[in-house]
């Protein structure tokens, strides 16, 4: 009888968002990156680097940090040297501070990232208190490397609101026949799925920058896994 129950338990638990097959995982243990990461070319060169430290979100005591300290206030993009995918679930623990007024970083996690003709989309943190979102945008050469939105999420869009403290965030995306479910902290995010056709194939990495005027910023990111769908 008990083997049948078990059996039941099993077969009704759902399969996550994140099922397939693990191509990649960074997890920065001690400080040290286990994949090869390189910058982004159109933009400051900054690349992604290990950093010990005993608050890491996953307890190994290490995470990965990227800045915009080259240039002192545009993007920076690191993304790591894998082959590039078409179908994909992407997810990573991202610090997302909260920052006074209108200015600050902005933190997240890039896809499909062409560095060969210059194009990628980004799930980024913006919470500043005059305007907090979290948004999805195609960035590209074609734009300027201005953002073209897809989806900004509010505080009424979020279930849990969005965060009073900065803190650790969990990210995911999931990308199948160039369409996009985006997901914040375990929780599928409303409006999708939203089409992300412009870029069929690409690299995933972490994407920073500042806005509002020049200023540092800095994503700090853990647990850093790509699946093939």
């Amino acid at each position: 009888m008990l083997r049948i129950i078990l059996s039941l338990v099993l077969i009704a638990i759902p399969v996550t968002a994140s099922s397939g097959n693990l191509l990649i995982r960074d997890a920065f243990t001690n400080g040290n990156p286990q994949q090869r990461w390189a910058p982004y070319p159109y933009f400051n060169l900054d690349n992604l680097q290990g950093v010990k430290t005993s608050t890491a979100p996953d307890g190994d005591n290490g995470i990965g940090i990227l800045t915009n300290a080259n240039a002192g206030g545009f993007a920076s993009l690191s993304y790591a040297v894998t082959r590039q995918v078409a179908d994909f679930h992407l997810e990573s623990m991202v610090y997302c501070p909260i920052t006074e007024g209108e200015k600050g970083p902005l933190t997240g996690i890039a896809f499909l990232v062409d560095p060969i003709r210059g194009r990628f989309y980004r799930l980024v943190s913006d919470f500043n208190t005059a305007d907090p979102t979290l948004n999805l945008a195609y960035v590209g050469r074609d734009t300027r490397n201005f953002p073209v939105y897809l989806k900004i999420w509010d505080a009424r869009e979020l279930f849990s609101g969005i965060p009073e403290e900065s803190g650790w965030h969990k990210m995911e995306v999931s990308v199948k026949d160039g369409m996009l479910t985006a997901y914040w902290d375990g929780s599928e995010l409303n409006g999708g799925p939203l089409i992300v056709d412009k870029i069929s194939t690409g690299f995933a990495g972490i994407y920073t920058n500042y806005v509002g005027g020049f200023g540092e910023a800095a994503t700090k990111v853990d647990a850093f896994s790509l699946k093939q769908q």
